[in-house]
C-alpha cells in the first residue's frame, strides 16, 4: 500500500535516532511486531490483522514507518537498513528484548527479512507477506516512476492516486464495476501522501528492488519463516515467492487464493488464520 494520510491522537513515540516513531500495543500474551508497508499506515492493521492476533493471545505492536505521520518524516532518502534499525529501537523501547514473532508486508516484509538475516536473536519467527521475490521488470519500473513523481514533488488529482492502487485488486475485480466504483469512493478524496516521506520511502523501495545480489542470502536465514503471496500479486508474484521459499531453510510457503498485494485487507481473516497457525508452531 503506497499512499494514505491518518490522523490519530494520544498515540505513544520512540524516538529511534533521526527518527520519533508512533506505535501502539494491544492485547496481552506473547509479543508480536507487525511491519507495514510503503505508505502504509499502521491504522490499517487494526481493520485488519490486529483483532485476530489480539485474540489468539498475543500482545501486538505497531508502528508507523520513518515517512508516515504522525512518525516524523526526515530528509530522503531512507533504507531498508535504516528502517530496520527503527524497528530494532522500537523493540528495544518496548521491552522485548528475547525473539519475538515478527510480520511484515511488502516494504515491511523486506524490513523482517532484514531483520531475520542480521539480527537473528531478536526474531524467534518471521512472516513475510507480498514481500519475498527476485526483483522484476515491473516491480523496478513503477517504482521508479513513483520515486521519479515524488522527487517532483507535485501532487496530482486525487484520482490518479486512487487509480494507481487499482494494481493491487486482482484483474477480475478491476474489471469489475462495483467493485472499482466502491475503491474508487473509499480512496479518491485521500489527500495525496507529503514528502518528504513519500520520496524517503520510494528511495528505499527502489534501492532494494534493483539490488538483485540480497537474494543470494537466503540460504543463510536461520529462524523459521512463513512465505505468505497473493495469487493475483503484481509486485510479488507467486512464482517468484515460491521459489525463495524453496530457498530458505525451514520456510513455509502459503498462497491466498483469489487475492491481490493488498490480501491483507482484502483477505484479512483467512490471512490472520495462517498467521495464528504458523505462529503457534514456530
Amino acid at each position: 500500500m503506497r499512499r494514505r494520510s491518518w490522523t490519530r491522537c494520544s498515540i505513544p513515540e520512540c524516538r529511534a535516532g533521526d527518527v520519533t516513531l508512533a506505535y501502539e500495543v494491544r492485547g496481552d500474551g506473547e509479543p508480536l511486531l507487525l511491519i507495514a508497508g510503503c505508505g502504509q499506515p499502521a491504522a490499517a492493521w487494526h481493520l485488519s490483522l490486529v483483532p485476530s492476533l489480539v485474540g489468539a493471545g498475543y500482545r501486538v505492536a505497531t508502528y508507523d514507518n520513518r515517512g508516515v505521520a504522525p512518525s516524523t518524516s526526515p530528509p530522503a532518502p531512507y533504507t531498508v537498513d535504516e528502517m530496520t534499525g527503527d524497528a530494532l529501537s522500537l523493540l528495544d523501547h518496548l521491552g522485548w528484548h528475547e525473539p519475538v514473532r515478527i510480520a511484515g508486508h511488502s516494504l515491511g516484509g523486506w524490513i523482517a527479512e532484514t531483520l531475520v538475516l542480521e539480527h537473528p536473536g531478536r526474531v524467534r519467527s518471521a512472516a513475510l507477506m507480498g514481500s519475498a521475490n527476485r526483483p522484476t521488470a515491473w516491480e523496478i519500473a513503477i517504482t521508479t516512476v513513483e520515486r521519479d513523481l515524488a522527487r517532483l514533488d507535485f501532487d496530482l488529482p486525487s484520482l490518479f492516486y486512487a487509480t494507481q492502487t487499482l494494481r493491487y485488486l486482482p484483474i477480475a475485480d478491476i474489471q469489475n464495476d462495483d467493485v472499482v466504483s466502491a475503491w474508487l469512493s473509499l480512496t479518491a478524496d485521500l489527500p495525496p501522501w507529503p514528502n518528504p516521506g513519500r520520496l524517503g520511502q520510494y528511495e528505499a523501495a527502489l534501492a532494494w528492488s534493483t539490488d538483485p545480489a540480497r537474494t543470494i542470502r537466503w540460504p543463510e536465514i536461520a529462524v523459521p519463516c512463513l512465505i505468505l503471496a497473493f495469487e493475483h500479486d503484481v509486485d510479488s508474484p507467486p512464482d517468484k515467492a515460491r521459489q525463495a521459499a524453496a530457498t530458505i531453510p525451514q520456510c513455509e510457503y502459503v498462497e491466498i487464493e483469489g487475492s491481490g498485494h493488498i490480501g491483507i485487507v482484502t483477505h484479512a481473516d483467512e490471512v490472520a488464520g495462517h498467521l495464528i497457525d504458523f505462529f503457534a508452531r514456530r
